[in-house]
């Protein structure tokens, strides 16, 4: 066991840090932020459009347009959205000035989305772009940066004002960067967006499955037994595909059709977020049972936080992570219920996601909200917290008796000492 342990610690370990600190992946999982308001926004307007009450739809049929805009502008253009979002982090990556570089990617974007008569179409814009956004935001800004490093640029005197000189800096490398797209795209012929979904699509197919899935969750919850942020590394890369899911499905509701992908932006709370990565909530409710001190007051204190999905104060409060008491629980927990999560979406028992609400939204709130509102969703959380206390709940006595029995030992000590110290 202890060569194991050391092989996590010294080589394991250190190898995901450095992937999850890659200058790209870190700009991925910033770049993808900035459509978060703009996807919760036009969600509000999704679930009013779709709520489930008898003759609700005949009663908004007047106002179904205006009501479906904020959607279509918001998830019918995501894939812009990620090009300026992407482009800014990358400049930022790069040390390029910002506003330049996210002007140029944007740019870049847009060219490499031209049709063949040398215009763009609407429809284009949306998820199906979003890996181009990707893709075209970083080789932008790496041609950008292959220019400026070699002092490739135009250099105004110092009288000239910032924001001039910035924007002449910036003309060889940005030209550079579009003339790229643009001959790959216009001279070439080459349909660059359908290219990258081609290369991307064994990567899209396999988060739309059942193993899939579970592969991806097993990976995020062994990071963090190790001290290393899951989400953040492996959510960098799912992310894009599950709110390309996302989007698909709410493309499908708003023409009328069926949602069909079962693994949509959302779908990780019904299970691996059940109060934070981890079914945390389940822990944190054992805790609040505790015998000992230690965990009881943990407990109390990381029980709101944990409420609205935030694991982190027990993640290394408790702690969760590096301790090989709770990793049985912890990785096999949230994957057994996301599995049969899957399964009871897919044949219909609960509604697939056709919605986005921000991440910090409460169990059971955020599944009635993002299945546009059915009922049996929350339910079904709820079942899945009782499930978790229980999966946990003997793991964590084990180590409540340790530390109640720690607690003791010091007590009694002190006492003793106290004795010693009257005589």
């Amino acid at each position: 066991m202890k060569p194991l342990t050391n092989w996590f610690q010294n080589k394991f370990t250190p190898a995901l840090a450095k992937f999850g600190n890659m200058k790209y992946l870190v700009a991925l999982r910033d770049g993808m932020i900035i459509t978060v308001p703009f996807t919760v926004f036009g969600s509000i307007f999704m679930i009013i459009a779709n709520l489930p009450i008898n003759g609700w739809s005949n009663l908004i049929k007047p106002i179904q347009p205006m009501l479906q805009a904020p959607v279509t502008m918001t998830f019918g253009i995501l894939a812009l959205i990620v090009a300026i979002g992407m482009s800014y982090q990358t400049s930022k990556a790069n040390h390029i000035d910002p506003l330049s570089g996210t002007a140029i990617g944007t740019v870049a974007f847009l060219m490499a989305m031209l049709n063949n008569k040398g215009t763009i179409d609407l429809a284009d814009l949306g998820s199906g772009g979003m890996f181009t956004a990707i893709v075209i935001a970083i080789l932008s800004s790496e041609i950008m940066r292959f220019f400026i490093k070699r002092h490739i640029v135009i250099k105004m005197p110092d009288a000239v004002p910032p924001a001039v000189a910035s924007s002449f800096a910036s003309l060889l490398p940005g030209s550079a960067a579009l003339l790229v797209v643009w001959v790959i795209r216009v001279v070439f012929n080459i349909q660059i967006n359908s290219v990258i979904q081609a290369i991307f699509s064994p990567l899209v197919v396999g988060l739309n499955s059942f193993w899939g899935v579970e592969f991806i969750l097993f990976l995020t919850l062994l990071m963090w037994t190790v001290g290393i942020h899951g989400n953040n590394v492996i959510g960098a890369v799912a992310s894009p595909v599950y709110l390309q899911f996302l989007t698909a499905n709410i493309n499908a509701v708003s023409a009328g059709r069926a949602a069909t992908h079962v693994t949509a932006d959302g779908f990780l709370n019904f299970g691996m977020n059940i109060g934070g990565t981890g079914a945390i909530l389940g822990l944190v409710i054992c805790m609040l049972f505790a015998k000992s001190q230690r965990y009881k007051q943990l407990g109390r204190l990381g029980f709101l936080p944990s409420v609205f999905q935030i694991s982190e104060p027990i993640m290394f409060g408790f702690p969760v992570v590096l301790n090989p008491s709770l990793m049985i629980p912890f990785i096999l927990v949230p994957m057994v219920l996301q599995g049969i999560s899957y399964f009871l979406i897919k044949y219909g028992i609960i509604g697939m996601m056709i919605a986005q609400v921000p991440w910090t939204t409460p169990t059971m709130l955020n599944g009635y909200l993002i299945t546009g509102g059915d009922w049996r969703a929350p339910v079904w959380q709820f079942i899945q917290l009782v499930i978790s206390v229980a999966c946990y709940w003997p793991f964590f006595k084990v180590c409540d008796r340790k530390a109640y029995a720690e607690e003791q030992q010091s007590a009694a000590e002190e006492a003793t000492a106290g004795e010693h110290a009257q005589a």
